[in-house]
């Protein structure tokens, strides 16, 4: 065996090393590679995920813009909702009660305004008062039975419609196209937040003639006239305040009579020579018992010119306190304002005439519903 010497050792050193390091090499490329593989793979998932997210929130915005188009379509005025089976009433007149919850002075007086703003604006004005609005919500009811009933002339379209919803205590104020730029969104809310007090007493007559009015003095502005309002009632819309208004006008009434009183206590103990401040004092004469009253004096003097004088007065029996077993006044029960007897109201007639101004207006949508 031959015995390599030292260059030979180490040439064959260096060949071991270099084979060492191609093998390394060849290593590091498949672990690389694998790396890659497994790190598009990955990124693959990512991708197809981002994807079928995208795709599904698509899918959802375009659904929900569907959805919205489909209830634009149905909420515009005129067009029945598929499958409502609600059947819209027939109009008697301008004032149409299908519940009895007007009097005959509550149709005499709202026609007559109903007339009035006709006549002198040319611009209808309607009421309808039913149970219930069927499977409609209001907003749509309302336009729709504006569009049936054909309020205000075609193609001038200023009618202004109120509807009573009295199962669900809903008010709706639906305006004609022509009257919207009069009777805005606003001014609707306002005519109808008139009404609201009158309604929870139970007047819907007074409340309708309030809103009514609202409505028909922004109409006259509008004109340019001074609204005349002929064969109503005089005195028929009481004025209706506000619990702030009450309680500002009872304590101005307070405030006056205690003004009153203090005058007067102020005058009578003043000095009729000198105007000085009299001392008054009062002595009890007889002492009162529960049996009978008593008797006293009330003296007066002045401290500076020495005015003197007295007037003698009774005082009541002293009052005994209830005791055990004792009996208190029968109580009268509760008057109107507290769930007394309010009158009878009755079933009154449905309109005076038949509807005057009914010329195929059509709604303009606007307008503004209230609950009470």
């Amino acid at each position: 065996m031959a015995f390599e010497t030292g260059p030979e050792r180490e040439r064959g050193a260096d060949r071991i090393r270099m084979n060492q390091g191609k093998e390394t090499q060849v290593q590091k490329i498949h672990v690389w590679r694998r790396g890659s593989i497994y790190g598009l793979n990955r990124a693959v998932v990512v991708v197809l995920a981002m994807s079928i997210f995208v795709g599904l929130y698509t899918l959802s915005a375009c659904s929900n813009l569907f959805e919205s188009e489909f209830l634009t379509i149905q909420e515009t005025p005129g067009l029945l909702p598929l499958g409502s089976s609600t059947v819209y009433p027939n109009p008697k007149g301008n004032v149409n009660d299908y519940a009895g919850v007007l009097t005959t002075s509550d149709l005499e007086n709202l026609n007559a305004l109903v007339d009035s703003v006709l006549r002198q604006t040319g611009v209808t004005f309607a009421v309808a008062i039913v149970p219930d609005h069927g499977d409609e919500s209001l907003e749509i009811y309302s336009a729709n039975l504006y569009e049936n009933w054909g309020i205000g002339e075609k193609d001038e379209d200023m009618g202004l419609l109120v509807v009573l919803s009295m199962e669900e205590r809903g008010l709706r104020m639906e305006v004609g196209y022509g009257l919207e730029p009069v009777i805005t969104d606003g001014r609707a809310g306002e005519c109808l937040d008139k009404m609201l007090p009158y309604f929870r007493n139970e007047e819907y007559g007074k409340g309708l003639y309030a809103g009514l009015l609202n409505a028909a003095q922004y109409v006259a502005d509008e004109a340019g006239i001074e609204l005349q309002i002929e064969g109503g009632q005089e005195g028929y819309l009481p004025p209706v305040f506000s619990a702030g208004q009450i309680l500002l006008r009872v304590l101005a009434v307070v405030f006056f009579l205690v003004a009153v009183l203090v005058f007067a206590v102020s005058r009578k103990s003043r000095c009729p020579k000198c105007k000085s401040k009299l001392i008054v004092t009062d002595k009890v004469i007889r002492v009162s018992t529960f049996a009978q009253g008593g008797l006293a004096v009330k003296m007066f003097r002045c401290p500076v010119c020495g005015y003197y004088r007295d007037k003698t007065y009774k005082t009541g029996p002293t009052i005994r306190p209830p005791g055990p077993g004792g009996s208190l006044p029968p109580s009268m029960g509760p008057g109107p304002f507290f769930g007394g007897s309010r009158g009878s109201r009755g079933r009154s007639p449905r309109g005076l005439s038949g509807p005057r101004g009914f010329g195929g207006g059509r709604s303009g949508g606007g307008g503004a519903s209230r609950k009470w």
